[in-house]
């Protein structure tokens, strides 16, 4: 039993040793109405205005690179295909938001053009809505009329 124990205290361990940076892999960012933020509620379906599944890979308030999906093998990954130079600052207004829609943390060797990454631990399907840092709710990915839309599961 013991081995058992420390294998696993070995494993929490070693999940939280990062041998390559971390990024947060988001959809693009989406600009909301204040007061609508505050009226979430579960169940609600809040529109992106985004009709492709391309990603972000974010490093605190800097937007690192953006990626698109790619067959890898037997899986799908993300490949980078823009590369971000200087650290965009997204500045919130009393009006609106800017809504981080989050699918959670990735590791990369080397953010390239090209260069491929491992997104099979990551529910595609599960997202965080974030705003001023702060989560505001649970989601889940869902399609209406062809446009990429999150359905509210939990609020904060």
């Amino acid at each position: 039993m013991k081995h058992e124990t420390q294998a696993l205290h070995l494993a929490k361990m070693m999940q939280k040793h990062t041998s390559y940076p971390t990024y947060e892999l988001t959809l693009p960012l989406v600009t909301v109405r204040s007061n609508k933020l505050k009226k979430l509620s579960v169940d609600d379906v809040l529109l992106t205005g985004i009709d492709t599944l391309e990603f972000l890979l974010v490093d605190g308030d800097t937007i690192c690179a953006n990626t698109r999906l790619k067959s890898m093998e037997n899986t799908h990954g993300a490949e980078i295909v823009y590369l971000h130079k200087d650290t965009i600052r997204q500045v919130d207004t009393k009006k609106y938001k800017v809504l981080k829609i989050s699918f959670g943390t990735v590791q990369s060797k080397a953010l390239e053009i090209g260069s491929r990454i491992d997104i099979t631990h990551v529910d595609l399907e599960k997202v965080s809505l974030v705003s001023e840092d702060k989560m505001i709710a649970e989601g889940s990915l869902v399609n209406v009329d062809e446009e990429i839309a999150i359905q509210i599961k939990k609020v904060n």
